[in-house]
């Protein structure tokens, strides 16, 4: 798989890596320029439907893509057989910048896959993400032969900060929510400072994932919305990693990459599923020295994090109520 041509695309890297949003540029590399063998195919999550791809080459080229379109295409550099990108309004041209619109739209990746072993990630601008076009990445744990059952994120140690059901202090407004999905977020310490947003679903609401009737969509795409928009502003790179069918989200406030780390700093390698630049590094390198270099090189300064937490918090406490521990 020849992704990047190095003859024609030797700018697709050459943007800024001190910013975490940067205007889509046609020039650069784009999902555009994939070939068409590395298209899996073509979906609808607004709607939960997976498009048919027409077997005739020439009316099939002839066809304009909608620009509702979701593409899957395959990894770059993938982990495993399932791994893929699935690019966003694939024909709108986003940037790789998230709105809660654009959060909902992806959680129904969840019903069309229908698999338990379902992982999703994120890489912003600035934190391990090369393409400048609104994509996430997923893969099934089910592809590991069950030598990995659960992310090393997922066994984590984790502390409660607060909890809310996104309930408005003032009760005129208009909620788009509906009460009773309880949201917690936790911070974990080590060995990467960053948050852990659960959905608790209460008994309705915790049967099968069905396609455009999750209430709790909604509300942790709000809530996670609410920390992303916070980040941008202060121009803090950041990783996603999205477990449990979607009701489990870490969120990984960092600092920005470096080409000259030996080791990859994608949501992968984040979430344990580490990868290295070099084979000598790869062989030499331990657990320990992996966790401190994400320790040391990549997590925000523990001020840095409780600064942009408090700010967090705060922002949350003047719309909504919540239980802070």
């Amino acid at each position: 798989m020849n992704f990047f041509n190095e003859e024609e695309d030797t700018d697709y890297l050459i943007f800024e890596r001190n910013n975490v949003y940067i205007d889509f540029n046609s020039n650069l590399f784009t999902f555009h320029k994939v070939d068409e063998e590395e298209k899996i195919i073509e979906i609808d999550l607004d709607n939960c439907e997976i498009k048919e791809k027409e077997d005739d080459t020439e009316n099939n080229a002839e066809n304009e893509i909608d620009s509702k379109t979701d593409m899957v295409t395959l990894s770059y550099f993938p982990l495993s057989i399932s791994h893929s990108n699935i690019t966003l309004c694939y024909e709108q041209d986003l940037p790789q910048v998230l709105s809660n619109e654009l959060i909902v739209q992806f959680m129904n990746i969840y019903p069309i896959v229908n698999n338990p072993s379902l992982i999703c990630g994120y890489d912003s601008l600035g934190g391990g993400c090369i393409i400048n076009h609104l994509h996430f990445e997923f893969l099934m744990l089910d592809d590991f032969a069950n030598e990995i059952k659960t992310l090393p994120i997922e066994q984590r140690n984790s502390s409660l900060i607060f909890e809310t059901k996104l309930k408005y202090k003032n009760e005129k407004e208009i909620s788009m929510f509906d009460g009773t999905t309880n949201l917690k977020v936790s911070e974990i310490k080590e060995p990467l400072e960053c948050w852990k947003i659960e959905c608790i679903l209460n008994q309705e609401q915790s049967g099968e994932i069905s396609a455009m009737e999750n209430l709790f969509q909604n509300s942790i795409s709000h809530l996670v919305n609410l920390i992303l928009t916070k980040l941008i502003d202060k121009q803090i790179p950041h990783n996603i990693v999205i477990t449990n069918q979607g009701r489990t989200f870490y969120v990984i406030p960092r600092k920005f990459e470096n080409e000259k780390h030996k080791i990859n700093t994608c949501w992968n390698d984040l979430a344990g599923l580490v990868t290295c630049k070099e084979e000598n590094t790869f062989d030499s390198i331990t657990e320990n020295e992996i966790n401190e270099f994400f320790k040391n090189e990549i997590s925000l300064e523990s001020k840095a994090f409780q600064d942009v937490t408090n700010d967090i918090i705060t922002q949350i406490e003047s719309v909504f109520e919540i239980k802070k521990y």
